[in-house]
């Protein structure tokens, strides 16, 4: 009997640190930086947030909706279009550093969603339902309607 409680005990241990997001949602990273907008380095992390966040939702909707997966595609490239943009004129990088960050981090962050949505699916069935995943993509139609 006290292996059995020692064992469940234990389990609830591994179940509670096993699931943990490897990122914050873009609305309480926004709520920590408040001063966000007068950032560069901030608004361009949100932004790269949104283009990886952008081509993840395309990545898994491609072979449910090819228009889906397209117009998630298209809003990936309108931040990150975006977000160079403010790293060439306000950071005064040149294109290509501007470029070599956005592909560095994009990946990275993109890495985090394939992982945390892949951990999603196999606890509930969905990549983007009930996470962060989902409100990062539904705060970054904001940020896409706002830059168009």
């Amino acid at each position: 009997m006290k292996k059995l409680s020692t064992l469940i005990i234990l389990s609830f241990f591994w179940f509670s640190t096993t699931y943990a997001a490897s990122m914050i949602s873009i609305k309480e990273y926004i709520k920590s930086n408040s001063e966000y907008l007068n950032d560069p380095i901030t608004r361009t992390y949100v932004l790269k947030r949104c283009a990886s966040a952008y081509l993840y939702g395309a990545g898994i909707t491609k072979d449910k909706s090819i228009d889906t997966s397209n117009a998630l595609a298209n809003a990936s490239n309108k931040v990150m279009i975006f977000a160079g943009d403010i790293l060439i004129s306000e950071m005064k990088w040149t294109a290509e550093v501007a470029a070599e960050s956005l592909r560095t981090d994009i990946d990275n962050m993109f890495k985090y969603y394939e992982k945390d949505g892949n951990d999603s699916f196999a606890r509930t069935g969905n990549y983007m339902m009930g996470n962060y995943i989902g409100e990062d993509l539904q705060f970054c139609k904001g940020v896409v309607e706002s830059i168009q």
